[in-house]
């Protein structure tokens, strides 16, 4: 018997310190369509817990370090209206979490509120899978988007999204930086309509996120353009 003491005092000794180490994952947020000021949220970490982050429009988040969660849901805990309730969490949108270790929630919203309900979007926030150079584009209008970023065609339904990196860049007259050609067009009917033509600088520093959408107000289609640059 005494040959068994020792292991089972060092397991129990053990067994605390384990049961610390909860995973944790950094979250960074931001929201669509823009707004000038974007109303925080409240991330649901367990029944009755929640934190507040901020979704900002026009630039990331500050970082959240969580515990690592299955599903990601954004929203409100309500306060229980009696003695016998508990708190009561009113949510706005969920979606599976991604294995990665950080972690892009885009949150966009149906309605002008946040409460009219968000669609959640999980993206790896990895810089080697959105890196420097590199394009989130989301197609939040109501028409099929197609485009062509320094010789890189791409194509999207209303509600996708995709990532690419231009791979035809030339230099630039008189500087050391490089440009690239990029084009967009919206399909009307069968015909593919051009409606937006330029030619942007190559930056490995930086990686953008571009949003099309129709405007509110007169149901022009728009583009939103959001660049992060990594230390």
């Amino acid at each position: 018997m005494k040959f068994h003491i020792l292991p089972l005092c060092l397991l129990a000794l053990a067994l605390p310190a384990l049961a610390q180490e909860v995973p944790q994952v950094t979250l960074r947020f931001i929201s669509f369509p823009k707004t000038t000021s974007p109303q925080p949220v409240e991330l649901l970490l367990g029944e009755g817990e929640t934190l507040e982050v901020k979704i900002p429009t026009n630039a990331l988040s500050e970082p959240y370090k969580v515990k690592r969660l299955s599903t990601w849901a954004v929203g409100k805990l309500e306060p229980a209206k009696s003695e016998d309730e508990k708190p009561a969490f009113n949510s706005y949108g969920s979606a599976p979490a991604l294995a990665s270790s950080e972690q892009l929630i885009l949150l966009i919203r149906n309605g002008k509120e946040n409460a009219d309900g968000m669609r959640v979007i999980p993206l790896d926030n990895n810089t080697r899978n959105f890196g420097g150079g590199q394009f989130f584009f989301m197609n939040a209008s109501k028409v099929d988007i197609a485009g062509v970023l320094g010789g890189t065609k791409f194509a999207l339904k209303p509600g996708t999204h995709t990532i690419i990196k231009p791979t035809e860049t030339k230099k630039r007259k008189g500087a050391g930086s490089k440009l690239f050609f990029t084009e967009f067009f919206f399909r009307k009917e069968e015909e593919a309509r051009p409606f937006f033509s330029s030619s942007w600088p190559a930056n490995e520093k930086a990686r953008s996120m571009v949003f099309f959408y129709h405007d509110t107000h007169n149901e022009r289609l728009r583009m939103h353009t959001i660049r992060d640059y990594i230390p």
